[in-house]
């Protein structure tokens, strides 16, 4: 236990016999250094802009404990303490000016031309039925519901994920288009392109996250 207590009362008496002065300018231009790198780096790269900057604070806490242990070299615990404080505040509003800088988050891709929600209207009973023309032949109603229900499937899946606002929107738009199909039953022509659509744009949503 003395040989500890020597060994490390060594070690304590060379660093009380270190050059004060030295060991506060590197302290403070390593700071200064970092500070000026993070700075740059905030300036011309998007990456680190948009970038999480906490580093940056535990980094300024881990600086103001080593300016206080190599001020206390020299002044006394009071003294040591106002200057670690005061180092601190300045370093706080550094890690401020820091988070300043705010990357331009990329915009959600637009699903509405991917995947046209159709207008669904009710045919009235007494409007006498007319023959479809060819190109809006309808869908047999067993494969459309099978289809659909899958595209619904899918919907409430990506649902349940950490969506984007802009993506959490159009799903929903598209559940809702899905929902208006499948109380109808049989979809023409031109529904069935839609509902390709809208299976593209969920497949897209899949991918994207990861489903």
């Amino acid at each position: 236990m003395e040989a500890i207590t020597k060994f490390f009362g060594s070690i304590l008496s060379q660093f009380n016999e270190a050059n004060f002065a030295l060991l506060a300018i590197i302290d403070f231009a390593a700071y200064v250094a970092v500070f000026l790198a993070a700075l740059f780096g905030c300036a011309v790269s998007s990456r680190l802009r948009s970038g999480d900057k906490r580093a940056f604070f535990h980094l300024t806490n881990i600086f103001t404990a080593i300016t206080l242990a190599v001020f206390l070299t020299k002044f006394t615990l009071p003294q040591s303490v106002a200057v670690a404080a005061v180092f601190w505040i300045l370093g706080y509003a550094a890690y401020g000016l820091l988070c300043t800088f705010k990357g331009k988050k990329s915009e959600p891709e637009d699903l509405r031309a991917a995947a046209p929600i159709p207008e669904v209207r009710p045919v009235s009973p007494t409007s006498p039925s007319r023959p479809a023309p060819a190109h809006l032949a309808v869908q047999p109603a067993p494969q459309s519901a099978v289809r659909l229900d899958h595209a619904l499937n899918i919907a409430d899946k990506l649902l349940l994920k950490n969506l984007g606002r802009g993506d959490r929107q159009e799903l929903e738009k598209i559940k809702t288009a899905l929902t208006v199909l499948k109380v109808k039953g049989i979809l023409s022509a031109q529904e069935g392109e839609a509902l390709n659509d809208m299976f593209n744009a969920l497949l897209k949503l899949m991918a994207k996250y990861d489903l």
